[in-house]
């Protein structure tokens, strides 16, 4: 699975988005009449390097202007209205610093210094102000491209859907077999990972600490074999923005002596890492933070070697860090006798299977774990299953426009596998496995939403299947099916009740019916998950407007063309064959770009 939260990349865009990024009927008013925030067309006041110049926009401060609003009320709206014009001539500022994508760290450590003397004469808490402060840094302006563009218009193809495709492998146990394919040295090769920035980020890491693996644009991802893992490196390591390469890389360097400095990308900025700053020393591990004041990346790693033989494993450290020293704990110089948490990681039975399908012989007792040295044989193909989460979307596609859905590959043997046939089925949908392809048909009968046991499941152990029991409950508001919404914490909540408002449906007397109303304008999706459930709610009311379509390349970046290609899907694009007589196309940038192609436009045409 992916890393749990919310894209702080999608997040600040998200936050810090000019008001006027919607289009069409649901276009909002402006908080001031004298103050209108424009879309900062090309012309005289565009810089040529392509950033605008903010002194020539029409921006003025609120003390320059008259409130347009009465009371206090009005004047919060006013000024939050400049906060967010500010923040964005910030972040184009900040752009133009930067060098190859990153600041300075001098001058990073220049803006930290002058942002916290000042916090802390207004400020009550300097933590929170701190973490103002790097959400700040993180904040990206917006593309022209993504200017243009608006929205995607979501109206899918009524007709019923015959789905065949590829399911895309799950990244998180293709790293795994990489990971050790990169430390035995061993050829192998990965088949049908989408090549999301995780994984190519992870790939990089693992190369950065003595892998040589490269990757196709089939998706094919391989091992060329080598010498293993580097001795004695001294060296920074840049794992991206997914917390999971980070936890690979420490427990495949944590038995070795080196001397490591670990960067990564916005969120990880974010990461509480000081449950392995207080465990890491039991493993000769000495780990800090660059920033003192900053919990997460950068930090120092300076490991020893002197590795103990008995480790018990605290219950505050992530789950998916102590899978990762189970999967990296026979690479290390010397044997070490694992005793788990008291709650098991979601992932140790993928990565269980995974040293087995080495030939490493695994020995446990209760909590006690204990990989036998002993030598390695990475298959050459190796059996990757399918990404439970795309799977789960793609297979729910017969249940909002009837036909059937066939998912090409092998079923995973996990809690996310479990719980997503648990839905399907419970959804009405009749769900038959193969030994290389899962097929979903329907429906059976009225959509039900899932069990109450189910859902507790989803939220306590796969958030990520969230969305799709949210769009399943829409539909069976929809249907007239009594649905409750359940208890949930206060930030799913809050996402889980606005993504119901733009399917049409809200919560009266504590039940879920539909109305014929809608919220208004653009929706920005929290993760990927979200943005394919929202794919799904546009059958029950189409042209939904998606702001952020571009978060689907972290976890399946061919779904648009899927979605867009229905009944009978495709997962790349058509070439056209030109003709000698034919005049050239107008060329739309963002269809070849990470969006893949457009969706149908509306039937006035107007998706701008």
């Amino acid at each position: 699975m992916e890393n749990r939260g919310e894209d702080r990349k999608d997040f600040a865009r998200r936050s810090f988005r000019k008001n006027d990024g919607e289009r069409g009927e649901g276009r909002r008013q402006e908080h001031s009449e004298n103050f209108r925030p424009r879309r900062f067309e090309r012309g005289d006041d565009e810089r040529r390097d392509g950033r605008r110049d903010f002194k020539k926009d029409g921006y003025k401060p609120r003390s320059d202007r008259a409130p347009s609003r009465r009371g206090d009320l009005g004047a919060i709206l006013d000024l939050d209205n400049d906060i967010l014009h500010l923040v964005m001539r910030r972040a184009q500022m900040l752009a133009r610093l930067r060098r190859g994508g990153r600041l300075a760290p001098e001058t990073e450590k220049t803006l930290r210094t002058a942002w916290e003397g000042k916090a802390a004469r207004l400020a009550r808490d300097n933590r929170l102000s701190r973490d103002l402060f790097m959400l700040l840094q993180t904040i990206e302006p917006l593309t022209r491209m993504e200017e243009e563009q608006g929205f995607y218009n979501l109206a899918p193809n009524g007709e019923e859907v015959d789905i065949r495709i590829p399911a895309p492998s799950d990244t998180v146990a293709a790293r795994c077999w990489l990971a050790v394919a990169a430390a035995a040295g061993q050829v192998t090769c990965v088949s049908r990972v989408p090549l999301t920035d995780a994984v190519v980020s992870g790939v990089k890491a693992l190369n950065q600490i003595g892998g040589q693996l490269w990757w196709e644009d089939n998706g094919d991802v391989q091992s060329r074999g080598g010498n293993g893992l580097a001795r004695n490196m001294d060296k920074v390591i840049h794992v991206g923005d997914d917390a999971f390469n980070l936890w690979l890389v420490i427990a495949l360097c944590v038995g070795m002596p080196a001397r490591l400095k670990l960067t990564g990308d916005s969120s990880l900025r974010f990461l509480d890492i000081a449950p392995l700053r207080h465990f890491l020393p039991q493993l000769g591990v000495r780990l800090t933070n660059v920033i003192p004041s900053q919990d997460g990346l950068p930090v120092r790693m300076e490991c020893s070697g002197l590795m103990p033989r008995e480790v018990r494993l605290p219950d505050d450290l992530p789950e998916d860090f102590t899978a990762a020293l189970v999967l990296a704990s026979p690479f290390w110089e010397t044997g070490c006798r694992l005793t788990l948490p008291e709650r098991e990681p979601r992932l140790l039975p993928l990565v269980l299977d995974v040293l087995s399908g080495c030939g490493m012989k695994v020995k446990r007792k209760g909590r006690d774990i204990f990989v036998q040295r002993g030598e390695v044989s990475v298959p050459a193909r190796p059996v990757v299953p399918m990404d439970a989460s795309v799977a789960a979307t793609v297979l729910m596609f017969p249940g909002f426009n009837g036909g059937r859905a066939v998912l090409e590959g092998v079923w995973g043997k996990n809690a996310a596998s479990s719980l997503v046939e648990k839905i399907l089925r419970g959804a009405g949908l009749n769900v038959k496995y193969g030994a290389q392809q899962v097929e979903c048909t329907g429906k059976e009968r009225e959509t039900s939403a899932p069990a109450p046991e189910v859902l507790k499941s989803v939220i306590e152990e796969c958030p990520e299947l969230l969305p799709l029991c949210t769009v399943i409950m829409a539909a069976a508001a929809h249907e007239g099916t009594g649905v409750k919404l359940p208890e949930l914490p206060d930030e799913d909540r809050h996402v889980v009740t606005a993504f119901l408002s733009r399917c049409g449906v809200e919560e009266k007397d504590g039940a879920l019916v539909p109305v014929e109303e809608t919220v208004p304008g653009s929706w920005v999706a929290p993760s990927a998950q979200w943005a394919m459930a929202y794919a799904l709610g546009a059958f029950l009311r189409p042209n939904l407007h998606l702001s952020n379509p571009g978060v689907m390349t972290g976890l399946f970046p061919s779904f648009w063309n899927m979605y867009n290609t229905l009944p009978r899907p495709e997962l790349k694009r058509k070439v056209e064959q030109e003709t000698e007589d034919a005049k050239p196309a107008r060329r739309r940038v963002i269809a070849h770009g990470v969006y893949g192609e457009l969706p149908p436009e509306t039937a006035s045409g107007d998706d701008f």
